[in-house]
C-alpha cells in the first residue's frame, strides 16, 4: 500500500500500489494525512538482494518505477559537473525536520556503500530547540502504531532519511547539517514557532547559505497574519545574507487543506513556499517510466493519481521584482509559484534505505513528493557554488537566465505538458516558458552552471 504522508493533503483517496505477494516485500499500512511531512511512501522492500530493487522490479511488482542517484544524475545532466569536481565540495546544505531519525547515520552509510558514494565531507546533527525523545526508538519488533504521535514521528523519520540521502547523493562533496526540533509542525497550530527559532539559530550560528525544507501550511490556514510577517522577515534576512532557502511546493496540486483537513474549494498555495524570499520547488513526473535512464527523459507536471505538484498564485504576496522583470504571466499581480521543478512523482519515485521502521523493519523504500524534489534542488545549488563560488540568493539569477532564450535553453528543461488540478479543484496547465504548474522547469545541472557562469562574466 502507498501511504500519504502529507502536510498538504487531499480529500481524494489515494489508490494503493499493487498488493502482490512479492517475496521480501512488505506493504506499509495507510495512515491519515495532514500532520506529517509532504511525502509519499511506498512499500518497504526487504531481502530482495543486497542491492536496491531495479526500476524493472518495481514496475513489474508495483506498477511504478523506482530510481537511484545514478538515474537522477543522468536525467538532469550532473555528469559533466561531477567530472569537473563540481559536486558540492566546500558547501554546506542545512536540512530542517521535526524529530529526525534515530538511525540516520547508519542508514546514510549503508546507502552510500551500496550506491558507491563517498561519505559527506561532514554530517552534523543539531538540536537547538532541545533533544528529541522518540516513542518508537526501543520498541520490540514487530511494533504497532499505538499512537498518532508514533505514526507522526515515523513519518518524519522517512522525511529525514529522504532529505539527507538525496541532498548528499546529488552533492556528494558537501557537508550536511541536519537541524531537528522535538515537536511536529501541524498546519501552523504548533511546532512552527520551534522551526522558526531553529532557523533563526541556524542563520546566526551555522553560516551556511543553502537550506532545504519540506514542510508548509496553506496560506489561508494562518489565523494570524503576524506569524506570516514574522517568518517572512526571517527569510528576507536570510536572502539578504545570501542564503537560498528551498521549500517544497506541496503534493496536492492546488487542493490544499485547512486545520481540520478539509480542502479549500478554490486553488490555494502554501507558505513559506509563497514567500518571495525563498525558492519554491514544484514536481514533475518522468512519464514514460523507463527502466533505465541514461540521458534526459521528457517530463510533464506531476499528476499521477497519488499526488500532484503544488503551484499557483499567492493570496498574500505581490509579484516580486524578479518575476516582473522576467515578464512572468500573472493575471493576479501576485507571487507565482513554483519557481522551479524536479522529479517528484510516485510513478517515477526515488529509493531510500531505512532501518528505523518499527513495523516493517529495514529495507529499500520508493518515495515521491516535492519532498524528494527539494533537497535535490538544494544539492544543485551546492554543485553550482562549488563550481562558481557563492551565488547569493539564487532566485533572481534564475529569472535573469529566463530572460535570455539561449541561456534558458541551456540551463533548464522546459516542462510544457500536464497540469496540477487535483481533488476536484481545477488548477493550472504547463506551457512554454514559466507556468504556475512547473515554474521555470527542471535543471540541466551542467548547463545551469555554464549559464550562471555567463551571467557572472
Amino acid at each position: 500500500m502507498l501511504r500519504k504522508l502529507g502536510l498538504v493533503s487531499s480529500s481524494v483517496a489515494l489508490a494503493s500500489l499493487a498488493a502482490l505477494a512479492v517475496p521480501g516485500a512488505t506493504a506499509v499500512a495507510s495512515s491519515a494525512p495532514s500532520v506529517v511531512p509532504m511525502i509519499e511512501v511506498g512499500p518497504v522492500i526487504k531481502s530482495v538482494s543486497a542491492s536496491p530493487p531495479t526500476a524493472a522490479f518495481c514496475e513489474t511488482n508495483y506498477q511504478i518505477a523506482c530510481y537511484g542517484p545514478a538515474q537522477m544524475a543522468a536525467e538532469y545532466d550532473y555528469g559533466p559537473a561531477f567530472k569537473n569536481g563540481d559536486n558540492g565540495k566546500g558547501q554546506t546544505i542545512v536540512i530542517f525536520d521535526s524529530y529526525g531519525s534515530p538511525t540516520i547515520r547508519a542508514d546514510l552509510a549503508h546507502f552510500d556503500k551500496v550506491y558507491g558514494l563517498p561519505a559527506p565531507a561532514a554530517f552534523n546533527i543539531y538540536h537547538p530547540e532541545g533533544n528529541v525523545v522518540l516513542n518508537y526508538d526501543n520498541l520490540p519488533s514487530p511494533a504497532n502504531y499505538h499512537s498518532k504521535q508514533l505514526q507522526t514521528e515515523v513519518s518524519w523519520a522517512y522525511e529525514t532519511t529522504l532529505d539527507v540521502e538525496y541532498s548528499h547523493a546529488m552533492a556528494p562533496g558537501a557537508t550536511i547539517d541536519l537541524v531537528t526540533v522535538p515537536v511536529n509542525e501541524t498546519e501552523g497550530v504548533q511546532g512552527l514557532e520551534n522551526l522558526e527559532k531553529a532557523q533563526a539559530w541556524a542563520l546566526a550560528n551555522l553560516h551556511a547559505n543553502i537550506w532545504s525544507n519540506s514542510w508548509s501550511t496553506t496560506e489561508q490556514s494562518f489565523h494570524n497574519s503576524a506569524v506570516i510577517e514574522r517568518l517572512n522577515q526571517l527569510y528576507a534576512e536570510a536572502s539578504a545574507k545570501g542564503v537560498s532557502v528551498f521549500f517544497a511546493a506541496g503534493d496536492s496540486g492546488v487542493a490544499n487543506t485547512n486545520k481540520q483537513g478539509a480542502t479549500y474549494p478554490y486553488p490555494t498555495v502554501n507558505f513559506p513556499t509563497s514567500s518571495p524570499n525563498v525558492i519554491a520547488v514544484g514536481g514533475t513526473q518522468i512519464g514514460s517510466e523507463p527502466t533505465s535512464i541514461t540521458s534526459h527523459v521528457t517530463e510533464q507536471v506531476w499528476n499521477d493519481g497519488y499526488g500532484a505538484g503544488g503551484g499557483g498564485y499567492s493570496s498574500i504576496f505581490p509579484e516580486p521584482s524578479d518575476q516582473v522583470a522576467a515578464n512572468i504571466p500573472d493575471p493576479t499581480g501576485m507571487r507565482g509559484v513554483p519557481d522551479v521543478s524536479y522529479n517528484a512523482a510516485v510513478i517515477s519515485s526515488v529509493l531510500i534505505y531505512e532501518s528505523f521502521d518499527p513495523i516493517n523493519g529495514a529495507g529499500w523504500v520508493p518515495i515521491g513528493g516535492t519532498s524528494a524534489a527539494t533537497p535535490q534542488w538544494a544539492a544543485v545549488d551546492a554543485d553550482v557554488q562549488s563550481a562558481l563560488g557563492s551565488q547569493g540568493f539564487i532566485a533572481p539569477k534564475l529569472y535573469q537566465i529566463y530572460r535570455s532564450p539561449s541561456l534558458y535553453a541551456e540551463a533548464f528543461y522546459n516542462v510544457t505538458s500536464g497540469n496540477n488540478s487535483f481533488g476536484g479543484i481545477t488548477g493550472y496547465s504547463a506551457t512554454t516558458g514559466w507556468s504556475p504548474a512547473a515554474g521555470l522547469g527542471t535543471p540541466n545541472v551542467y548547463g545551469l552552471i555554464t549559464a550562471l557562469g555567463s551571467l557572472s562574466s
